[in-house]
Protein backbone atom coordinates (compact mmCIF):
# COMPACT_ATOMS: atom_id res chain seq x y z
CA UNK A 1 0.00 0.00 0.00
CA UNK A 2 1.48 3.75 -0.79
CA UNK A 3 1.48 5.83 1.76
CA UNK A 4 0.24 9.23 0.51
CA UNK A 5 1.25 12.96 2.41
CA UNK A 6 -2.30 13.79 3.04
CA UNK A 7 -4.40 12.21 5.99
CA UNK A 8 -7.84 12.14 5.38
CA UNK A 9 -10.75 10.42 7.47
CA UNK A 10 -10.94 7.53 4.86
CA UNK A 11 -7.86 6.63 5.63
CA UNK A 12 -8.15 6.81 9.43
CA UNK A 13 -11.46 4.69 9.42
CA UNK A 14 -9.51 2.01 6.61
CA UNK A 15 -6.62 1.82 8.94
CA UNK A 16 -9.38 1.37 11.97
CA UNK A 17 -11.25 -0.93 10.74
CA UNK A 18 -7.87 -2.99 9.34
CA UNK A 19 -6.87 -3.34 12.74
CA UNK A 20 -10.18 -4.30 13.71
CA UNK A 21 -10.44 -7.45 11.22
CA UNK A 22 -6.68 -8.27 12.21
CA UNK A 23 -7.77 -8.85 15.87
CA UNK A 24 -11.15 -11.12 14.63
CA UNK A 25 -8.66 -13.12 12.76
CA UNK A 26 -5.99 -14.01 15.42
CA UNK A 27 -2.47 -13.94 14.88
CA UNK A 28 -1.89 -15.54 12.09
CA UNK A 29 -4.42 -13.43 10.05
CA UNK A 30 -2.81 -10.18 11.29
CA UNK A 31 0.67 -10.86 9.77
CA UNK A 32 -0.80 -11.86 6.41
CA UNK A 33 -3.63 -9.21 6.36
CA UNK A 34 -0.44 -6.55 6.98
CA UNK A 35 1.88 -7.64 4.42
CA UNK A 36 1.63 -5.73 1.80
CA UNK A 37 3.51 -7.70 -0.57
CA UNK A 38 0.83 -10.18 -0.06
CA UNK A 39 -1.94 -8.39 -1.89
CA UNK A 40 0.51 -7.49 -4.61
CA UNK A 41 1.31 -10.85 -5.81
CA UNK A 42 -1.02 -12.70 -7.71
CA UNK A 43 -2.46 -16.17 -7.21
CA UNK A 44 -0.69 -18.85 -8.38
CA UNK A 45 -2.19 -20.73 -11.70
CA UNK A 46 -3.32 -24.41 -11.34
CA UNK A 47 -0.74 -27.16 -13.61
CA UNK A 48 -3.96 -27.40 -16.04
CA UNK A 49 -3.67 -23.77 -16.89
CA UNK A 50 0.00 -23.85 -17.14
CA UNK A 51 1.12 -25.22 -20.76
CA UNK A 52 5.38 -25.02 -21.50
CA UNK A 53 5.31 -21.72 -19.36
CA UNK A 54 2.19 -20.13 -21.11
CA UNK A 55 -0.95 -19.36 -19.60
CA UNK A 56 -3.83 -21.06 -21.59
CA UNK A 57 -6.83 -18.80 -22.65
CA UNK A 58 -10.16 -18.87 -20.83
CA UNK A 59 -12.23 -21.70 -21.88
CA UNK A 60 -9.92 -23.34 -23.53
CA UNK A 61 -10.79 -27.33 -22.12
CA UNK A 62 -8.59 -28.99 -19.28
CA UNK A 63 -8.25 -32.24 -18.73
CA UNK A 64 -10.68 -31.49 -16.03
CA UNK A 65 -13.73 -30.56 -17.88
CA UNK A 66 -15.39 -32.71 -20.35
CA UNK A 67 -15.30 -32.10 -24.08
CA UNK A 68 -17.64 -33.32 -26.10
CA UNK A 69 -16.45 -35.70 -29.03
CA UNK A 70 -16.90 -34.87 -32.53
CA UNK A 71 -18.08 -38.26 -34.37
CA UNK A 72 -16.02 -38.31 -37.46
CA UNK A 73 -18.06 -39.07 -40.10
CA UNK A 74 -17.25 -41.46 -43.07
CA UNK A 75 -16.73 -39.95 -46.49
CA UNK A 76 -19.06 -40.00 -49.20
CA UNK A 77 -16.90 -42.04 -51.52
CA UNK A 78 -13.35 -43.25 -50.42
CA UNK A 79 -10.74 -43.48 -52.27
CA UNK A 80 -11.26 -47.45 -53.37
CA UNK A 81 -14.91 -46.96 -54.66
CA UNK A 82 -13.96 -44.02 -56.74
CA UNK A 83 -10.80 -46.17 -58.43
CA UNK A 84 -13.39 -49.01 -58.81
CA UNK A 85 -16.26 -46.85 -60.36
CA UNK A 86 -13.54 -45.57 -62.66
CA UNK A 87 -12.41 -48.94 -63.59
CA UNK A 88 -15.99 -49.97 -64.53
CA UNK A 89 -16.79 -47.50 -67.28
CA UNK A 90 -16.43 -48.86 -70.59
CA UNK A 91 -13.24 -46.77 -71.71
CA UNK A 92 -11.44 -48.12 -68.22
CA UNK A 93 -9.07 -45.28 -66.86
CA UNK A 94 -5.30 -44.78 -67.62
CA UNK A 95 -2.81 -44.53 -64.67
CA UNK A 96 -2.55 -40.97 -64.69
CA UNK A 97 -6.32 -40.53 -64.19
CA UNK A 98 -6.41 -43.15 -61.02
CA UNK A 99 -3.27 -41.20 -59.89
CA UNK A 100 -5.19 -37.73 -59.80
CA UNK A 101 -8.36 -39.29 -58.20
CA UNK A 102 -6.91 -40.74 -55.42
CA UNK A 103 -3.77 -38.78 -54.84
CA UNK A 104 -1.80 -41.74 -55.11
CA UNK A 105 1.46 -42.47 -56.38
CA UNK A 106 1.98 -44.45 -58.83
CA UNK A 107 3.12 -47.76 -57.26
CA UNK A 108 0.14 -47.29 -55.04
CA UNK A 109 -1.71 -47.53 -57.45
CA UNK A 110 -0.35 -50.31 -58.92
CA UNK A 111 -0.51 -52.67 -55.82
CA UNK A 112 -4.29 -51.63 -55.41
CA UNK A 113 -5.09 -52.95 -58.29
CA UNK A 114 -3.07 -55.92 -58.47
CA UNK A 115 -3.22 -56.96 -54.81
CA UNK A 116 -6.55 -55.59 -53.91
CA UNK A 117 -9.15 -55.19 -57.47
CA UNK A 118 -7.22 -58.53 -58.62
CA UNK A 119 -6.27 -61.01 -56.18
CA UNK A 120 -9.05 -59.46 -52.83
CA UNK A 121 -11.87 -58.35 -54.42
CA UNK A 122 -11.41 -61.36 -57.18
CA UNK A 123 -11.86 -58.81 -60.27
CA UNK A 124 -11.51 -59.62 -64.01
CA UNK A 125 -9.04 -56.12 -64.62
CA UNK A 126 -7.79 -56.29 -67.98
CA UNK A 127 -5.18 -53.91 -69.23
CA UNK A 128 -4.77 -52.68 -72.62
CA UNK A 129 -2.84 -50.38 -74.82
CA UNK A 130 -4.84 -48.05 -76.27
CA UNK A 131 -3.85 -46.25 -79.62
CA UNK A 132 -2.99 -43.03 -78.33
CA UNK A 133 -0.28 -45.48 -76.25
CA UNK A 134 -1.80 -45.41 -73.31
CA UNK A 135 -2.17 -48.09 -71.33
CA UNK A 136 -5.97 -48.23 -69.90
CA UNK A 137 -7.20 -50.94 -66.79
CA UNK A 138 -10.51 -51.70 -66.65
CA UNK A 139 -12.91 -54.23 -64.82
CA UNK A 140 -14.35 -56.88 -67.42
CA UNK A 141 -17.48 -57.93 -65.53
CA UNK A 142 -18.53 -60.32 -68.32
CA UNK A 143 -15.66 -62.31 -68.70
CA UNK A 144 -15.33 -65.33 -66.11
CA UNK A 145 -12.28 -64.87 -63.33
CA UNK A 146 -9.99 -67.77 -64.11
Amino acid sequence: MAISKTWTSDTAEFMRAESASDVMMGEAGAGAASDPGAAAKPAPKSKAQVVRGKTMPKGAPTSETSVTKVKKTRPTETKAEMVLKKLRLTKGATLHQLIEATGWQAHSVRGFLSGTVKKKLGLNLTSETSKDGLRRYRINDTAAVV
